[in-house]
């Protein structure tokens, strides 16, 4: 039966009183492709037109909307807006002027906020086009898309969201597990598995056979290396293997500094259309293979690469299509693989 006609076949809007109410966030994205004339016009990060600035009008005409769905599209709940964000992208290529609006809406209610984020974006590029049409009327709206959500069903793009922290390594440069180091009071490898269950749909360790046997990471859900215990691969591939057709966030078990805020920007800059979306290494530049959402595509890349003898995840990123974004800060992807560098983040943190 449709959520939006009730037993009598009559229109509705859906019932979420017993849902529970949650903090919930939507990302969306809106990208408009300009013609070469708008490249005169291109100031400060903003197009000038005799209109006015058009991405601050985007921007102001976007909240609008998103304060205004439920009065435009059939059966949408009134939602509380407690926060609502634009970013704008300006890049300019010879051809033309690419604009690319990203829309984050969050709440907290018993539903979510996919159509507010969307109805943003979508009012943001009109706008755009509005402010633009005196100049050329050869302006495409190329896409509009849902990036992120949490809170609820986790889903990014048409798939959901599921997480992976990476455990299976033996650790022998630390001497000792690095999954169950404490930062925070816990095992590190709960921690990570907490965090990700903020974000993802269902979470799990990569662990060897038996690894955790006895200890605090026992109970915690865990996939267990189809693949001989190879580094990183193994678990990746384990798990790309067992859920094809999910996006998986994937964290390694050494980064003592990861936490809600600076895991955000990988979901909210997420592409469907790549194997990939990494953090870019702040010094080497390259992809960090070991904190990214990995798309469907990956298991056949990753499995192309494994039967040719690579074993190195970063190695296959770097040749493979992927979106690569800066950390918000160098400390995000620092990892721990020495009692050492184990003792000094222990001592900053005290």
């Amino acid at each position: 039966m449709f959520s939006h006609l009730h037993a009598r076949q009559q229109p509705q809007m859906v019932d979420v009183s017993g849902k529970p109410i949650t903090e919930r966030r939507a990302v969306a994205q809106a990208i408009v492709q300009l013609p070469a004339p708008f490249l005169a016009y291109v100031q400060n990060s903003d197009l000038l037109l005799a209109k006015g600035p058009v991405l601050q009008t985007a921007i102001i005409a976007g909240t609008m909307a998103v304060k205004k769905t439920a009065d435009m599209i059939p059966f949408c709940h009134p939602l509380p807006i407690t926060s609502c964000r634009f970013e704008t992208d300006i890049c300019t290529q010879a051809q033309g002027v690419e604009i690319r609006l990203r829309c984050e809406v969050k709440t907290t209610s018993q539903t979510g906020v996919e159509m507010e984020s969307l109805h943003g974006a979508s009012i943001a590029a009109l706008t755009v086009y509005d402010m633009c049409k005196s100049v050329s009327q050869e302006i495409v709206i190329q896409e509009i898309k849902l990036l992120a959500k949490s809170g609820g069903k986790q889903t990014l793009g048409q798939y959901p969201l599921y997480g992976l922290v990476l455990t299976g390594g033996k650790s022998q440069r630390m001497g000792q597990d690095k999954a169950l180091l404490s930062y925070h009071g816990k095992p590190h490898a709960q921690y990570l598995y907490e965090l990700l269950q903020t974000c993802c749909e269902r979470v799990f360790l990569s662990a060897r056979p038996g690894q955790w046997h006895g200890t605090p990471l026992a109970e915690l859900p865990t996939l267990v290396d189809a693949l001989p215990s190879d580094g990183p691969m193994s678990g990746l591939l384990t798990a790309f293997r067992a859920y094809p057709q999910v996006n998986w966030l994937v964290v390694a078990c050494d980064l003592p500094y990861l936490n809600r805020d600076n895991l955000a920007p990988l979901i909210a800059h997420y592409r469907e259309d790549v194997v990939a979306t990494c953090y870019r290494h702040p010094q080497a530049h390259f992809p960090e293979a070991l904190c990214a959402i990995y798309t469907p595509q990956a298991l056949a890349v990753f499995e192309q690469a494994y039967h040719q003898g690579e074993r190195c995840p970063v190695r296959i990123l770097s040749r493979s299509p992927c979106h690569l974004i800066d950390p918000p800060d160098a400390q995000t992807t620092t990892n721990v693989n020495t009692p050492e560098e184990y003792a000094h983040v222990c001592a900053q943190t005290r």
